[in-house]
């Protein structure tokens, strides 16, 4: 039995929620809840409606957000996509539904607000050690700068970058280690100074232990290869 075309209309607004995530990422939450009014005013035009549409219209658009967000932003809200999983049960009526639907798109915003932060904070955090590896570089002089608490750039620094604090700051330094063997002309203890280690020792430790080779095989092995 084919599906008529007035009966498609009516899966597009319960299913296509385009406008309202782009309107979220854009921050304009305002704006976001009209565009959802407008939707719920176009899937439900009578006050009267059943119970499981309205669920399912809410479900519907709670997941588009989460996935919208995830594929645009690569951020995983899935906390705050399952909360509001729950809240999507307790709408009854046609102004619970706008109540509910509300509640979710402000707890979207305030996830993203806050990731978005977050997110600039951690970017002038890793552009401050960028700038300053030769420097012995501590957690608490970097959250300083970026007007942070220790603990919390502790806390959230692993979510964006994957990595401590200390094991991202040793990784730039023996990245940034890497280019001064191969492209510079400094012996071994000045290019351990200049990556803030604090001996040649252990720069040569550390080195091994990242990258397999010590910095000194490290660099024969790309003379040999690039003569």
């Amino acid at each position: 039995m084919m599906v008529q075309v007035e009966q498609l209309k009516e899966m597009e607004v319960f299913f296509n929620f385009k406008d309202i995530c782009e309107s979220i990422l854009q921050m304009e939450l305002e704006q976001t809840c009209l565009l959802f009014e407008k939707q719920v005013d176009l899937a439900f035009p009578n006050l009267e409606m059943k119970k499981e549409a309205a669920q399912v219209f809410l479900t519907s658009m709670n997941r588009s957000l989460y996935n919208y967000i995830l594929y645009k932003r690569d951020i995983s809200l899935h906390i705050c996509c399952c909360q509001n999983s729950i809240l999507t049960h307790k709408c009854e009526d046609k102004a619970s539904l706008i109540k509910i639907g509300h509640s979710i798109l402000q707890m979207y915003y305030n996830e993203l607000n806050t990731t978005t932060k977050s997110n600039l904070h951690i970017t002038r955090a890793k552009q401050f050690i960028q700038e300053n590896l030769s420097e012995p570089l501590t957690l608490e002089q970097v959250a300083n700068h970026v007007f942070l608490c220790k603990a919390y750039l502790s806390e959230i620094f692993p979510q964006y970058t994957g990595l401590k604090f200390s094991e991202y700051v040793t990784l730039q330094r023996v990245e940034y280690a890497k280019q001064l063997l191969l492209y510079g002309g400094q012996s071994i203890l000045e290019i351990s100074q200049q990556c803030g280690f604090s001996s040649a020792a252990y720069f040569s430790s550390v080195f091994t232990r990242i990258t397999g080779k010590s910095p000194r095989k490290f660099r024969q092995q790309f003379l040999k290869y690039s003569a």
